[in-house]
């Protein structure tokens, strides 16, 4: 009986991972109608008993469902760049950002609620900009507020990069429809939220504190990461624990347990019978208190779906069903797929899905300090291999700061914290000891992580190229499904395929011609070595491409030094990065800005391969963009032109020296299509068989220009490439099967990935 019984709940459980599998097989589908045409065999295959073939169906078919409701409120590309007004909510807190002296963008999150042109009126949230001086901070947005003004629609941006994240699943995973940047000023009025308005008194008096261990508890408690620069999350990703300041369903599976444990607390010290120690009772009450923890940290999409993840694993308790955390875990997965199948594309809901099992399965587990202990070890389990996937990156530093920093947190930083929340108007200033404690324990922290940065930080943080991506999903399986050596087994052996080069011939030079928005960089391998041509765009002190496009992808491709840093010149949008690449890999050899000038006609050669700089010398903050330093790539099977920013008037006087030498099979527009490069005379003598355009998709400049593209297809028969459309464009050269040039987006790309 109790076999069969078993048997029962194992088929059951498999289900509902082919539920799950056929939600997440519709987000390969290049079109969500396709999948529609599923549900049709969902009759034929309960009426033969293929539960398992109908539970894919059902979940392919609700899957393409939701995709093709999704599609209708994407921005339609008629209505981009158009100006018209809109009237919404402000749902995030807005980040401030320095563009430049004196002027500030500010960006935040609008629930839209009307839009004067109907035909425009899909999108449901907006990424909306605000561009002002720093005199006009008081007319910023703010949250909790309903704004109405003028608003230019813009394109999200859309890089896809190959083994990237592409922009596009993280606005899908987040719900964000279209892009929005105020013209002009904008009225708003504050709303009657008492939620959001006691948030906002709480934040107020938080910021005026400063030092880490505050923006720690701002991030802990009310989900404001707004205080935390780039080198603090930075080195939360080295020492493994940046899950730990993250709202996600890691804090609400934490606030979870501790509700449920003290819920239970009272029943279990004084021994009373039934109900397992008022386990229902408990389980109201945790979700009480962490529905209220969700509407405090600000109700955001990944945090919802992580309470939704919570409130399916938690339902059969509150029923008395005796099921295992595994099938605890498939439900809430089966039902949040089911509402939201892109929930897959985003890091949150993988670091909501670990969460989520180690609350259910700590519940079949003894009391005491080695449940605590295994839990925290299972907790560097799960997220070691979501991290790597996510990020390219995990720390070995985990496995030690796991064991310290969450233990501080769950039972210092957050009791204290939301005993804060509790007091922060009956009683100010006892919160305000309650919140310093929080933060003086994060202070405290410092000390032994700041160590294990210095000692450990060179070998401890590994940085993983391709392969180990799949490989880490394989690790994700035996801790999930340990005790089923099947599931596990199948589960890795799928993913430690994808983590196999299974090409037997490696191309003998390949360059990539990086998707970096408005900028440029590329990357060309030959002979074992690597060239890097431009670092895309990038701030001094912040964000750059090279931290989110190019330092991941020679990671993936196995890079581990670059032998030649090559910058053309000193604008922003190609030398951006340098600065970031320098600190993170070594660079053998430097030129152009930053390094050694340019030499016209310097070559040197990497096995077969030969590399030829043009132009020059690209060194100083003078030499712009007639300075910028070109090169020519000449392989057994093609050649590549890479000219710069270079003017029309600099490429005739190329021509006039170089002549026939500039022969070229694939040529890089200059200047990104700008009208004022791309003449007829480098056309005719480069004579190209591909042009490639790198550009931002919408940039402000108009890139590509219309004129230069017919002058292109006026000159020379070719064929025509842009990143902002076709994301990174790959090129590979093999004796066996010569030129060879794909793109990261095409025809058979997923529907979400494709542009409007």
């Amino acid at each position: 009986m109790a076999r069969g019984y078993m048997s029962v709940w194992a088929l059951r459980d498999r289900h509902l991972l082919w539920i799950c599998l056929g939600a997440a097989a519709s987000l390969l589908l290049p079109d969500p109608h396709w999948g529609i045409a599923a549900m049709l065999l969902l009759p034929v295959a309960c009426r033969r008993g293929l539960v398992s073939v109908a539970a894919f169906s059902l979940g392919v078919g609700s899957g393409a469902i939701n995709g093709t409701f999704w599609l209708k409120t994407q921005l339609p590309e008629h209505c981009l760049r158009n100006e018209m007004r809109i009237i919404g909510r402000v749902t995030t807190l807005p980040r401030e950002q320095l563009i430049r002296p004196g002027h500030v963008r500010i960006s935040a999150h609008l629930q839209v609620m009307a839009i004067d042109d109907p035909a425009c009126a899909g999108p449901k949230r907006l990424l909306v900009s605000q561009y002002l001086d720093v005199a006009q901070r008081d007319q910023a947005l703010r949250y909790n507020t309903e704004v109405a003004g003028l608003w230019r629609l813009k394109p999200l941006t859309s890089q896809a990069n190959p083994g990237g994240y592409p922009d596009q699943a993280r606005w899908a995973s987040q719900g964000v429809d279209g892009a929005a940047t105020a013209v002009g000023s904008l009225s708003s009025i504050r709303l009657d939220n008492p939620v959001a308005g006691f948030r906002s008194r709480v934040i107020t008096r938080l910021e005026e504190r400063s030092g880490e261990g505050w923006a720690a508890m701002r991030a802990l408690i009310l989900g404001d990461s707004r205080a935390l620069d780039s080198h603090m999350w930075q080195d939360l990703r080295h020492l493994g624990i940046v899950h730990v300041l993250v709202i996600s369903g890691l804090h609400i599976g934490l606030l979870a347990s501790i509700c449920l444990s003290c819920f239970c607390l009272p029943r279990r010290f004084l021994q009373m019978p039934g109900d397992q120690g008022g386990i229902r009772y408990a389980c109201v009450g945790t979700l009480l208190v962490t529905g209220a923890y969700v509407l405090l940290v600000g109700a955001s999409l990944p945090v919802v779906r992580a309470y939704l993840m919570l409130i399916a694993a938690q339902v059969p308790l509150m029923l008395g069903w005796s099921v295992s955390g595994r099938r605890c875990l498939l439900l809430a997965l089966t039902a949040l797929l089911l509402w939201d199948p892109r929930a897959l594309l985003g890091a949150s809901f993988w670091l909501s899905a670990a969460a989520t099992w180690l609350l259910v399965s700590a519940l079949w587990q003894p009391a005491g300090v080695g449940r605590l202990f295994w839990l925290q070890m299972k907790m560097v389990w799960l997220m070691a291999p979501v991290t790597l996937f996510w990020f390219s990156e995990t720390s070995f530093l985990g496995l030690m700061t796991n064991l310290v920093v969450v233990p501080v947190v769950t039972l210092v930083m957050l009791p204290a914290g939301l005993m804060g929340l509790l007091l922060s108007d009956i009683a100010p200033v006892l919160s305000e000891h309650f919140w310093w404690l929080g933060q003086q324990s994060w202070a405290l922290l410092q000390w032994p992580l700041q160590w294990a940065l210095d000692c450990c930080r060179q070998w401890a943080v590994l940085q993983a190229p391709l392969g180990w991506k799949g490989l880490s999903m394989g690790v994700l399986a035996i801790a999930l499904w340990g005790r089923s050596r099947w599931w596990a087994l199948l589960a890795f052996t799928g993913a430690a395929i994808t983590a196999v080069n299974i090409k037997t011939v490696g191309p003998d030079v390949a360059v990539t011609l990086l998707d970096v928005g408005q900028g440029l960089s590329a990357v060309i391998q030959a002979g074992n070595r690597t060239l890097v041509y431009d670092t895309g765009d990038g701030q001094p002190e912040g964000f750059s491409q090279a931290e989110k496009v190019l330092v991941p992808h020679l990671y993936r491709r196995g890079v581990d030094r670059v032998d030649v840093l090559l910058v053309s010149h000193a604008d922003r949008d190609h030398s951006g990065g340098r600065t970031f690449l320098a600190n993170t890999l070594p660079i053998e050899r430097a030129l152009g800005f930053g390094g050694e000038p340019c030499r016209n006609g310097e070559r040197w050669r990497w096995g077969s391969t030969e590399l030829m700089i043009i132009n020059g010398p690209g060194q100083g903050e003078q030499d712009r963009n007639d300075g910028s330093c070109g090169l020519l790539v000449t392989a057994p099977n093609f050649s590549l032109l890479i000219p710069g920013d270079v003017s029309a008037r600099r490429e005739r006087e190329w021509v006039r020296y170089w002549r026939d030498e500039l022969s070229a099979s694939v040529l890089v527009l200059a200047h990104h299509g700008s009208r004022t490069s791309t003449s007829h005379a480098l056309l005719k003598w480069v004579g190209p068989e591909w042009a490639l355009i790198s550009a931002g998709r919408g940039n402000a400049f108009g890139h590509p220009h219309r004129e230069v593209i017919d002058r292109v297809r006026q000159t020379v028969p070719v064929s025509l490439l842009d990143t902002s459309k076709d994301g990174a464009i790959s090129i590979s050269s093999t004796d066996q099967q010569g030129l060879q040039l794909s793109r990261e987006r095409t025809a058979w790309s997923p529907y979400w990935l494709k542009l409007p």
